[in-house]
């Protein structure tokens, strides 16, 4: 083993500051003409290009970079920025790419945190990047003084409209009589809507939802927000039995849509964890659930659902916004549940336009701003 200062060269990998890369990693991510292409961001080359096991010839630091010679037939030489390295430094394991780090939330974080809503600027490069801390962050945000002019520009400068079932880039929201086909889900009337996920009943990327205000001048209905991943993480450590029952119960959700003969259906768990056991979505709408489940697991499943709502139903939880005409309101589907408190629909017009952006695109334009210069 060789040392320099902030250089180790070990038998298998290279410590530089304090930080281990493997020589096959290095080798891999070679950022010569031949093996990268510095335009694109991508390799030219791959495995099949060296040995699986490539040792050095000569490893040093020089004027910031670490300079590898590779003991290879033909000679090979990897320049690394040691910027480069740290950006990408896999010891200790590396933290997910984000600008802004999740911050879970309740009422009480509100009431000591006063939280100013933005002003729509009329730049959308601008807007999306005033949008990023609070969506990033707070899983939600609100936008003012939108016109429905320039929402659709607005949603297109982070990413492409997910299109659902024949709804098109938008879908009107507002109360229509009861015998009318157009009413296919709670949201069409002046009910009140219990906090759920959209989407539960169908197989869609992450979603981020956009619930844009044309006029809202009736008596109730305001908005409800909660962070579902502060409520596992609550209800986790009181009930973790109950808390691996719906992390790993399928149940089904269904959602009619009867002018276009549509039925979707879609089991899931309402939580979902990663391999790490980490919570990484919630699915969960209780005006869509369907609960259908052998008889010996009726009675726990209950059990874990029914204390899992009581969470849901705290006030402690609640974030309630009155929306105005011009607002905008984000939603991290996978995160967020939402609802609304009952109106009165003879009382005025509350006419909401709703659509959907995937999250990937949202994340894709945050992960582009932390990409190093090289």
């Amino acid at each position: 083993m060789l040392e320099t200062p902030n250089l180790i060269i070990n038998k298998q990998f290279v410590t530089i500051q304090g930080k281990r890369f493997h020589y096959v990693w290095l080798r891999d991510n070679c950022l010569c003409p031949k093996c990268y292409d510095p335009s694109s961001r991508q390799k030219m080359s791959d495995l099949s290009d060296f040995v699986l096991d490539p040792q050095p010839f000569s490893v040093k630091v020089q004027d910031d970079h670490l300079v590898i010679n590779w003991d290879e037939y033909s000679e090979h030489q990897s320049i690394f920025p040691l910027s480069w390295l740290r950006d990408r430094a896999y010891d200790p394991e590396p933290q997910p790419e984000s600008l802004c780090q999740p911050l879970l939330w309740d009422r009480a974080w509100f009431d000591t945190h006063h939280i100013e809503w933005s002003e729509y600027c009329g730049d959308n490069q601008k807007t999306g990047k005033i949008l990023t801390e609070h969506l990033s962050q707070l899983g939600f945000a609100v936008l003012r003084n939108v016109t429905l002019e320039n929402l659709e520009a607005l949603l297109l400068s982070i990413g492409p409209i997910y299109e659902f079932a024949n709804f098109g880039n938008f879908s009107t929201i507002k109360p229509v009589p009861v015998s009318s086909n157009l009413s296919s889900d709670l949201s069409m009337s002046g009910h009140a809507l219990s906090l759920h996920t959209d989407f539960t009943y169908v197989d869609t990327p992450p979603l981020i939802q956009a619930l844009f205000c044309v006029k809202n001048n009736v008596y109730g209905g305001e908005s409800i927000v909660i962070d579902g991943f502060r409520v596992t993480l609550d209800f986790r450590k009181k009930y973790p039995d109950y808390f691996w029952i719906l992390a790993n119960t399928d149940v089904r959700f269904k959602q009619v849509i009867a002018r276009w003969n549509y039925l979707f259906s879609r089991t899931n768990p309402i939580i979902q964890v990663n391999h790490k056991k980490e919570v990484i979505g919630i699915c969960f709408s209780h005006k869509n659930i369907e609960i259908d489940l052998p008889y010996e697991q009726i009675d726990f499943f209950y059990e874990a659902y029914n204390t899992f709502l009581t969470y849901l139903n705290n006030p402690k939880y609640r974030y309630c916004y009155r929306l105005q005409k011009g607002d905008c309101l984000f939603l991290n589907n996978s995160r967020l549940l939402h609802g609304r408190n009952a109106f009165e629909s003879t009382s005025g017009i509350r006419h909401l336009e709703v659509t959907y952006i995937q999250w990937d695109y949202f994340r894709a334009l945050q992960n582009f701003e932390l990409v190093s210069n090289y």
